[in-house]
């Protein structure tokens, strides 16, 4: 569905904040008169530094962004974490300059990929990444550039909000020193990279402007946000606008309260339906984003669907085309050899076994089927622990579950210990990025799980491209992606107990998942994931044929979603700037 933006006006009322009527005049008259030619992307992940989905969106979507909006020139701007990059392939540029932080001048060394891309057509997208002493200095097992100190989350919170400043107050200087000082477009990722509005109005309103012409939209990825003192926020602004902070006499805003506000452009999100719960659905309005409902109500958010992050298998050549047999020959071909990895690969970090009838798995029957969950271990988000509370419920050899979590650290794999345990020879886990075995995974078991608590885009369309059918739960971009009962299983419970009381108490036990049992709202959950567990059985041992058709139609639909829409809809955004 094509976004509508015809109404769309920039509100500049956080702008008297920081600029004064002169300023926000002569801003406006610069960015009525750019003309898109650069365009930067900007976020805190990237591919030598991933943590969710948005490094994948810089891989994928830069190219399509340049190719199909026409810009001359696109790069992406994103931190140098030394350690966690370590290996990366990164060249030591000439680009070096100083950064007014705190105070302090802080030295910039600039480091540079070159992204050599096909699609949509060959061509070269540069990634600048920028290394400071003292900053970027995550370090943690899973790489995770959002990760201090995994230990102490309101430590971790401190240090990630100071790199978040030092990384926006960086971004208009390397503007500057690639020579894009007009004509730019800035597109910042998540809370970390919203402030970038500020910084780079700020730059064009210097006494001798470090920019010209750029203007900077907002892609929220997530909803989490958060709050800079104006103390805090005073280290990268310059002694004016300090000054004019100083005299509004607020004490402080959130990443998002100022970066929607100051925005150029819709604020956009990266799903359809996730957009539309944003200012809707009760997690959002009541837990992670009420401070925002405003800003959503005044300027709403526009979904914009991500493409299709994984090829299709080529174990599918005909996709869509291939008869119901052909899927089941070659469902079952690829169940056999997932069966082989998971009776033979055990790395030493994998716990709960796999058998059937306390013999090796490789004697599994083909009517038993084989349900696979992977990804972060997001206690608030994923929803591992209502999945594992509803297969506690199932006898011994009716499923077999996988597993592949990415914890923290080892205290968030005590659940799973406890129901691969109670559950012996049904469950097992593989806590670790798997060096083989996951292919196999995505395109042999039998159905892939998302229980997601909430999910801006999700990874339903991972599973359709490689022949697997998706059990989801009916919520933000996983209903976008998924037709009930016609490419994938939907699910949601009865919303008796979806409460502001039972969100908030459910997302406080995250670091004690074994207790959240008792909320309510989490046992509606579990009720509604179990049952429809039970259908999905019942479904592929009775109705084969039904499956097999959910199959084909999940190619189907995996093949409606397109990186070049997604850039066409973004264009229609770029195009915002100059209103």
């Amino acid at each position: 569905m094509d976004i509508e933006l015809h109404h769309w006006r920039k509100d500049w009322m956080m702008m008297g904040a920081f600029f004064t009527t002169e300023q926000t005049g002569e801003i406006y008259s610069r960015l009525t008169a750019l003309k898109p030619l650069h365009l930067a992307f900007c976020a805190l992940e990237s591919r030598f530094a991933r943590s969710g989905g948005l490094a994948a969106v810089t891989a994928k979507e830069i190219p399509f962004l340049k190719h199909i909006n026409h810009f001359k020139k696109a790069c992406l701007i994103s931190p140098c974490y030394p350690t966690i990059m370590s290996a990366a392939p990164l060249q030591k540029s000439e680009i070096a300059f100083a950064v007014p932080f705190a105070g302090k001048s802080v030295p910039v060394q600039v480091y540079t990929y070159q992204n050599e891309y096909q699609e949509p057509q060959p061509g070269t997208v540069m990634e600048y990444f920028i290394r400071a002493p003292g900053f970027f200095e995550a370090q943690n097992r899973l790489k995770d550039p959002y990760l201090y100190y995994a230990d102490d989350p309101l430590k971790n919170d401190a240090a990630l909000r100071e790199n978040a400043l030092f990384y926006v107050a960086a971004v208009p200087h390397l503007l500057a020193a690639i020579g894009w000082r007009t004509d730019t477009i800035v597109h910042a990722q998540d809370w970390q990279a919203a402030l970038i509005t500020l910084t780079v109005k700020q730059a064009m309103c210097d006494e001798n402007p470090l920019l010209q012409a750029a203007a900077v939209v907002i892609t929220m990825h997530n909803p989490y946000d958060s709050y800079f003192p104006a103390t805090q926020l005073d280290k990268i602004l310059t002694p004016p606008l300090r000054k004019r902070v100083a005299e509004t006499k607020i004490e402080g805003w959130t990443a998002f309260e100022i970066g929607l506000a100051l925005a150029d452009g819709p604020t956009a999100t990266v799903s359809e339906h996730f957009a539309r719960e944003l200012a809707s659905d009760p997690i959002q309005v009541e837990h992670f984003a009420p401070h925002l409902q405003t800003s959503f109500r005044r300027g709403t958010v526009r979904g914009v669907n991500n493409g299709l992050f994984v090829p299709f298998s080529p174990d599918f050549p005909l996709r869509e085309q291939h008869t119901l047999q052909q899927i089941a020959e070659i469902k079952q071909h690829k169940r056999e050899q997932l069966l082989k990895i998971l009776a033979t690969y055990t790395p030493p970090q994998r716990f709960g076994e796999l058998s059937y009838q306390g013999q090796s798995i490789l004697t599994l029957p083909d009517a038993i089927p084989i349900l696979f969950m992977n990804g972060r271990l997001d206690p608030v988000q994923k929803g591992y622990d209502v999945l594992l509370r509803a297969v506690e419920r199932f006898g011994r050899d009716e499923i077999k579950l996988v597993l592949a979590p990415m914890p923290v650290q080892e205290e968030d794999l005590d659940l799973f210990h406890q129901i691969a345990s109670k559950c012996r020879g049904d469950i097992t886990v593989f806590p670790i990025r798997m060096e083989k075995g996951f292919q196999e995974l995505l395109s042999g078991s039998t159905f892939g799980l998302m229980p997601s608590i909430y999910e801006p885009f999700g990874a339903a369309l991972d599973y359709m491209a490689n022949g697997t059918a998706v059990i989801a739960r009916n919520t933000g971009g996983l209903t976008d992606q998924i037709i009930n009962e016609v490419n994938g299983l939907l699910w949601r419970e009865v919303p008796d107990h979806y409460t502001a009381a039972n969100i908030k108490a459910f997302a406080a036990g995250a670091r004690v998942v074994q207790m959240r049992k008792f909320n309510p709202w989490m046992g509606d959950m579990i009720d509604a994931l179990h049952r429809r567990l039970l259908e999905a059985k019942v479904l592929y041992q009775m109705q084969r044929q039904v499956y097999h058709k959910i199959i084909r139609q999940g190619f189907l639909q995996a093949g409606k979603f397109s990186w070049e829409k997604t850039a066409r809809q973004y264009g229609k955004i770029y195009a915002c700037v100059r209103r």
